[in-house]
């Protein structure tokens, strides 16, 4: 696909030091993460490329007058967000770490009171400073140019701590003698930032690319879906399954390794009677080592499975509760402030904490039911089921001035568990979010035989015929610009359907507009 000719000439890129998302190396050239991307993009879509390097305040300057298209690796933050047009993908998350040296015992925020502070003027810095807390605090803060100045001054301890960003630290920390305290400063997606007046077919472009990236240990590729199977749905196997699968496949890799040897000798040397024994009490002896070795295996497998539970618990206990502290807190402090920088501050935590509730709540709620291999049925009504969906979804409705037809002609028995309203609640709550405001929704309830399919089809942008086999995939979200999401509702939607033994499809709405999504299930039995 090459973009039209209205900047297909060459587009401007501004460079400043923030190694390694972007920096100028010592021969004049760019490099880093982010120029990675771009130039590969530019590659795919018939672009041009200039590099304008400069300091961080004179890139933003070139991007206000028009010097420049593009700045990448910029903080996405509500006042960036107003003054520029920002990409919504996220190649990257970055945040602040403080360093000390070792034996300085420094290891909480409570213990750098008084303390001298080095830093380079960056978002974490800023975040630090204006943080609750801080400005009835006595820190000595000290500028440096650059990341390798900080750590220099902390290890030679000119300075008691440094502010890092994790993307340079991760990279260099092992070169000084330094330790980490327990301490994350402003977790902050990095994105590209164009003027407010820029072509946003650029920016959607962008975001397109970067949907399709697969981003590893700072190399860049696109992930080949050319070359995959529609009918396949792809898992991301969790690590503690990569690692019992290894084990397990060495093992018996191993032990078929020994069996053919054995096997060959025994073969060859079936004329020799006087070493058939000796090569019998080999083939005993290894088969009882292979047998412990499968044995541990066996534990070492079920060791996973407690951990993967334990992993559980932690998610749907001991994460949601402190998150869900942070919200009541949140909701107060803003209550109570009347400083508007401070509320819109409160406020991003705010939204960020509600992002991280519904992720945590996703991902127990799959992982519980990846756990189960069966569910209990009972004979439900799909009408009073969708009825009542509806009722609850009515204020986002009304929010959006959008109509939705259901119009049951009687009533729909069919074997369900009651996780089916999750189904529903996630397939018509995804169809308010991306549709316009003032469009409709329609749902239908159609007889299949021994079936009852369910139809609820929206007036969406729709989801690209590319994006199609991976919609129901982990993480895997067709492209929306400016909605954001965990990524997880549509897998759980496919594992809750897979365990009623039913179906779940997408496709375009009618005249190829919209989105249809097509759920079956099985009729209660009489």
């Amino acid at each position: 696909m090459l973009i039209s000719c209205a900047y297909a000439s060459e587009i401007k890129v501004g460079v400043y030091q923030n190694e390694p998302l972007t920096s100028i190396n010592k021969d004049g050239a760019a490099e880093g993460l982010y120029i990675d991307i771009l130039e590969s993009i530019a590659l795919r879509e018939g672009w041009e490329l200039q590099f304008i390097p400069g300091t961080l305040e004179e890139s933003i300057e070139r991007l206000n007058n028009g010097s420049i298209e593009i700045l990448p690796a910029i903080p996405f933050t509500p006042e960036m967000d107003e003054q520029y047009m920002l990409t919504t993908e996220a190649a990257s998350t970055d945040w602040g770490l403080i360093y000390t040296y070792r034996g300085s015992g420094i290891s909480s925020t409570g213990d750098l009171a008084g303390r001298k502070i080095v830093h380079r003027d960056d978002l974490f810095y800023d975040n630090f400073n204006a943080s609750p807390g801080t400005s009835d605090t006595s820190y000595v803060f000290v500028t440096a140019d650059n990341y390798m100045e900080v750590f220099e001054q902390v290890q030679n301890r000119e300075a008691d701590a440094g502010i890092i960003a994790k993307s340079y630290a991760e990279r260099y920390e092992t070169q000084y003698d330094v330790e980490k305290i327990s301490l994350v400063i402003s977790p902050t997606d990095m994105v590209f930032a164009l003027s407010k007046n820029a072509d946003n077919e650029i920016a959607r472009i962008i975001d397109e690319n970067i949907h399709q990236m697969v981003i590893e240990n700072g190399n860049v590729s696109y992930t080949s879906a050319e070359t995959s199977d529609p009918d396949l749905t792809t898992w991301e196997s969790p690590s503690w399954l990569k690692l019992s699968v290894g084990v397990g496949g060495g093992l018996l890799l191993l032990f078929i390794i020994l069996s053919l040897t054995l096997r060959n000798k025994v073969d060859e040397k079936t004329s020799e009677l006087n070493s058939k024994n000796r090569e019998l009490e080999i083939e005993i002896r290894e088969r009882k080592i292979a047998e412990e070795k499968l044995k541990q295996y066996s534990l070492e497998l079920k060791n996973s499975n407690e951990l993967k539970d334990l992993f559980t618990d932690i998610l749907r206990h001991d994460l949601i509760n402190p998150a869900t502290v942070i919200k009541g807190y949140v909701e107060y402090l803003i209550e109570l402030e009347s400083e508007e920088k401070r509320k819109d501050a409160l406020k991003a935590i705010e939204r960020n904490n509600k992002k991280l509730i519904d992720l945590i709540e996703n991902a127990a709620n799959l992982a519980k039911l990846e756990n189960m291999d069966e569910l209990d049925f009972e004979a439900m009504d799909l009408k009073e089921i969708i009825e009542e969906i509806i009722d609850n979804l009515k204020p986002k409705l009304d929010e959006k001035a959008m109509t939705l037809i259901f119009e049951p002609t009687g009533e729909y028995p069919a074997d369900v568990n009651t996780t089916i309203e999750d189904v529903f609640s996630n397939l018509i709550g995804n169809s308010i979010k991306y549709s316009p405001a003032g469009s409709t929704i329609t749902i239908n309830i159609d007889d299949q035989d021994n079936e009852w399919e369910v139809s609820i089809i929206d007036e969406g942008e729709g989801i690209p015929d590319k994006d199609k086999p991976h919609i129901f995939d982990r993480f895997k979200r067709a492209h929306k610009v400016n909605v954001k999401g965990s990524g997880l509702g549509l897998a759980i939607v496919k594992r809750i359907i897979d365990l009623h033994e039913g179906t779940v499809e997408v496709k375009d709405g009618p005249d190829g507009k919209g989105t249809a999504f097509k759920v079956t299930l099985q009729k209660a039995k009489n």
